[in-house]
């Protein structure tokens, strides 16, 4: 499965990456990448997602009779998705596109803590995105609710789950783990996907109690790019087909030659 994330690296890499670092960081990010997409066991490697797409071609999702919003070209810059007025386009914006911009950092970064230091900064964020796309799931695609939300999207949530538990041990409150989740979406919302180096600024009194947490999640889980959990064979076909027709991203966030 070709993921644009990868296609979009050459160009925000920096001048001093070499082949080999933008070889091995595009092959780790497109095998974790099977945790947001379903993944073909064995995938056709001919088709090439282009970084920009003007249209989508799959085949009409059954019952539905028109578009969410009006879809013109993926934009270039930026999260397609993440600001819609449409919840389920929405939550796939924040939810894929947090996916996407960690894994990619976790195969530039050098420093695994730092990595990871980012993924519990973005816990909270992730978990409401895929509550949001349980609760939105459109009602032509719910019958392959079970596959998309705990075997597509449920990987990466519980991931996110678990970051939170950490956060809770260091001592933050709700409240503060939502305050984090907007940090990460403010930064993620600037930066897009496909910056390898994507600052998140944390606000000062919470900034120690997240190191404690971050220490706690990298001692008990493992890099994306390394995470077995992540690899799943789940596939929800009409629902990416749905998502690739209604919403901005037109199926670039999971890979849309992943769809049947």
């Amino acid at each position: 499965m070709s993921v644009v994330v990868c296609l979009a690296v050459a160009a925000c890499s920096g001048g001093d990456d070499s082949a080999t670092e933008l070889a091995t960081a595009t092959t780790e990010v497109a095998s974790t990448t099977s945790a947001v997409a379903a993944v073909d066991p064995e995938p056709d490697t001919s088709t090439t997602v282009p970084p920009v797409a003007t249209s989508v071609d799959t085949p009409s999702v059954p019952g539905s009779s028109a578009t969410l919003e009006t879809i013109a070209t993926v934009p270039e810059e930026g999260v397609p998705g993440i600001d819609s007025e449409n919840a389920f386009c929405r939550g796939w914006g924040e939810f894929a596109g947090s996916f996407q911009a960690l894994a990619l950092v976790a195969s530039f970064e050098t420093d695994p803590v730092a990595a990871a230091r980012l993924e519990v900064i973005a816990a909270a964020a992730v978990i409401s995105a895929a509550q949001d796309l349980a609760d939105a799931l459109p009602d032509e695609v719910d019958f392959e609710r079970d596959e998309f939300v705990d075997g597509v999207i449920g990987p990466f949530a519980r991931r996110a789950t678990r970051a939170l538990d950490e956060l809770g041990v260091a001592g933050l409150s709700s409240t503060e783990f939502d305050q984090l989740g907007d940090v990460w979406l403010a930064a993620l919302t600037d930066a897009g996907v496909d910056d390898p180096e994507i600052v998140v600024v944390v606000p000062v009194d919470l900034a120690s109690r997240v190191d404690v947490a971050t220490a706690g999640f990298v001692a008990e889980v493992p890099r994306i790019v390394d995470d077995p959990s992540l690899i799943t064979a789940a596939s929800a076909p009409t629902t990416f087909n749905y998502l690739a027709e209604n919403c901005p991203d037109q199926g670039i966030l999971g890979g849309n030659d992943a769809i049947d």
